[in-house]
């Protein structure tokens, strides 16, 4: 019971790092657009795909995330558009459609920051970026213009580390690509 706890804390943990890449006004990514693949390492291996637009206003992210003995604990696609958050949960094929309410707050990286304690701990280059490295209680965060290039985050004896393998910012965005029917 004890490891089913540890890891409902973590897929929390993890839930909250992947909502904080959604940016809203005044909260944006500091670029225009850019997809963005990171892998899953620790006590949770995976794979995740973060491609937005318009500063973030628009973003599709792909996650598939296993437990390091393989058993799957999310395998979803969340859509951002239009003031509308879609999720698509990749193994129940369920689709939960929420509303963002105007002002509300989808972008949560610099209140977490902010509630872990993290301070201002160096520089890194992730990806080819030069991010800025925070390091708090649970752990150390990079940030490049307003995007989490890593996290490695160490709740209850588990270690998740999510690291950026590749950032393209040229590649031209398909608006096709942010189509609620595809997903």
């Amino acid at each position: 019971m004890k490891i089913l706890k540890n890891y409902c804390f973590i897929l929390l943990f993890v839930l909250a790092v992947h909502v904080g890449a959604h940016a809203q006004p005044g909260n944006q990514f500091q670029i225009k657009s850019a997809r963005i693949s990171y892998v899953y390492r620790g006590d949770f291996t995976g794979t995740e795909n973060l491609t937005f637009d318009n500063y973030g206003s628009t973003e599709l992210l792909i996650k598939k995330l296993h437990t390091a003995k393989g058993s799957a604990i999310v395998e979803s696609k969340t859509l951002c558009l239009n003031d509308t958050l879609t999720e698509l949960d990749l193994t129940t094929h369920q689709k939960h459609i929420a509303p963002l309410l105007p002002g509300e707050k989808t972008n949560h990286t610099l209140d977490m920051l902010k509630a872990g304690h993290f301070k201002k701990s160096g520089k890194v280059t992730i990806a080819g970026c030069t991010c800025q490295k925070y390091t708090g209680e649970m752990g150390s965060i990079c940030i490049w213009k307003g995007v989490i290039l890593q996290s490695e985050i160490s709740v209850a004896d588990k270690t998740m580390i999510k690291t950026a393998v590749l950032v393209d910012t040229v590649t031209p965005i398909k608006p096709s690509l942010f189509s609620i029917n595809d997903h």
